[in-house]
């Protein structure tokens, strides 16, 4: 419970002045193994984890276990997403002897050459950004064995001159072998700097080899600009954020990006993690951006792009869906997630209007994208209501059912962030909907219900497309026995035959369902979630 946050918060607030980035550099592939490899941790029923990412592993009893990465070295494992095992109990614990990197300094330094650690933004400490993990069981080690855990981490110092590193393990649990940087960014084509005193002439990263190789063509001059003393970050990303996942055949696939040209997806070689770079310029076939180096522009640009992609495939619909982050983390920022969704890997990616995401010179963000959580407080959060939820992965149980992981802070606790855990349920036109209470143990399904179970009145809220730093409006309304919505909101209802819930607020039509949830004060409530065709997510709470 939240009045019990002192007790359990478990990592450090992080510094909202940070600006989110990522990197690393190519490196031997040794490992000074730390001291101890395995967790060594505590419990908790809440957890302050930046930035999660989520990978299932099933363990020797056949138990799904959850393992959660996230910025700053936190790290945490569950098996029920309500009591969480923690090994460290701040940020950036044991530099010298980490569960993952072993000596941090000593074992990553060739990241820190080009991203730094102490310099620019990061001055003062660490930039260790956003990891994600993933089992590639057909990944082969120098000895000949296959399969291991990749950790694809990010870490930065600018939010352009970033870097993406590969690491390597046969067990979740680590210690991870540092195998290369796999992708740079905020580079020029001359000697140059970007407010710190490092040279960033693309010189210093993987570049001139694969130049030289022949797997990339030439320098791209759209990279750079100012006569090549400054990099594009209208046209290219800033290399952050990464997500592994696979496809519908099993290839593996690398997601990135954050704000400046956008989000890209790279195809990955099975046997080395590593990217398969297109080497040449093209287009999709829906005209949009194949670069020689960063791969297919799926979403963003002239720095409205969001940050914190994550991508997921669902068998059952054929779609993959892909979450991303507008907004600043910051408490005021305005920080939510939005979700669009593909029948291909490479896009395009949509949202309810069909709009792809990809940003023109003077666009607003806004626009693209169904909005996900603003900043609300509803009926039932114990008076604690949520605020900049966001830099979320999702994650499908072993039984199908699908969870939405976030950091979110509050509207009482200042900077301080918990993961916050939304199981999602699928309208039906096989969008996944998030429901308005954390997880608590009971999975929820759609309520075929009666009409006189469904009239009364109803909290409602409407998240909108706006990135506002503001609390949402809580409305009354009631659902009328003759199909009606009044009070604040007026509209009509209805149920389908499949016991979908179909709305009309203000020409806005809304197709969501109802469902029995317990509330974060185990109260049972009836509610109701959908989506919009403005893009906008709608929440009712009966009283």
């Amino acid at each position: 419970m939240l009045k019990n946050y002192k007790k359990s918060f478990l990592f450090l607030t992080l510094s909202f002045l940070m600006i989110l980035s990522a990197g690393c550099a190519m490196g031997s592939g040794k490992i000074k193994p730390p001291k101890n490899v395995k967790w060594d941790t505590n419990s908790f029923d809440k957890v302050s984890v930046h930035d999660p990412s989520v990978e299932s592993v099933i363990n020797e009893d056949g138990e799904e276990e959850f393992y959660i990465f996230g910025s700053h070295l936190a790290e945490a494992k569950t098996k029920d997403f309500l009591t969480w095992e923690v090994p460290f109990m701040r940020e950036y614990e044991n530099m010298e002897d980490n569960i993952l990197f072993g000596d941090t300094n000593e074992n990553l330094k060739e990241t820190f050459e080009w991203a730094g650690y102490d310099d620019a933004d990061s001055a003062g400490g660490y930039n260790l950004w956003a990891p994600d993990v993933i089992y590639n069981e057909d990944f082969e080690w120098s000895n000949g064995d296959t399969g291991a855990y990749l950790l694809y981490y990010s870490a930065t110092s600018t939010w352009r001159r970033s870097a993406i590193v590969m690491l390597a393990s046969q067990d979740i649990e680590g210690p991870y072998e540092y195998v290369d940087t796999i992708i740079y960014s905020g580079f020029t084509s001359v000697d140059s700097t970007d407010g710190s005193e490092r040279n960033t002439n693309y010189e210093a990263t993987n570049l001139p080899d694969l130049i030289d190789d022949g797997t990339i063509s030439e320098f791209n001059e759209e990279w750079v600009r100012n006569s090549g003393r400054e990099y594009n970050t209208d046209y290219a990303p800033n290399a952050i954020d990464p997500a592994a996942f696979y496809d519908e055949n099993g290839q593996l696939w690398l997601g990135y990006g954050s704000w400046s040209g956008g989000i890209y997806l790279l195809e990955l070689d099975p046997a080395t993690g590593k990217p398969i770079y297109p080497g040449e310029d093209s287009v999709t076939e829906d005209g949009r951006v194949i670069d020689r180096y960063f791969g297919v522009k799926i979403s963003g640009g002239y720095h409205q792009s969001g940050e914190g992609p994550f991508f997921g495939y669902d068998d059952e619909t054929g779609y993959y869906y892909m979450w991303v982050t507008y907004g600043g983390l910051q408490s005021n920022g305005g920080y939510n997630m939005r979700l669009f969704r593909s029948e291909e890997v490479t896009g395009p990616y949509v949202d309810m209007k069909g709009n792809t995401g990809i940003i023109e010179q003077g666009d607003n963000n806004e626009n693209y994208g169904i909005k996900l959580l603003g900043n609300y407080d509803i009926p039932g959060l114990e008076g604690n209501g949520y605020r900049a939820a966001g830099h979320n992965s999702v994650v499908k149980d072993k039984d199908g059912n699908w969870f939405n992981i976030f950091h979110t802070r509050f509207n009482t606790f200042g900077e301080e962030h918990e993961v916050r855990v939304h199981q999602m349920l699928r309208n039906s036109d096989d969008w996944l909907i998030p429901l308005p209470y954390q997880y608590s143990g009971d999975i929820a399904e759609i309520a075929h219900l009666e009409d006189e179970d469904i009239v009364g009145n109803y909290e409602m809220v409407n998240h909108g497309t706006e990135n506002s730093s503001e609390m949402l409006d809580t409305l009354s309304i009631v659902l009328e026995d003759d199909g009606k919505i009044s009070g604040d909101q007026e509209g009509q209802w209805s149920l389908d035959e499949d016991g979908y819930l179909k709305m009309t607020i203000d020409d806005v039509e809304y197709d969501g369902f109802f469902t029995e949830l317990s509330d974060e004060e185990d109260q049972t409530r009836t509610v109701f979630a959908a989506y919009g065709t403005d893009n906008d997510m709608i929440w009712g709470i009966k009283n």
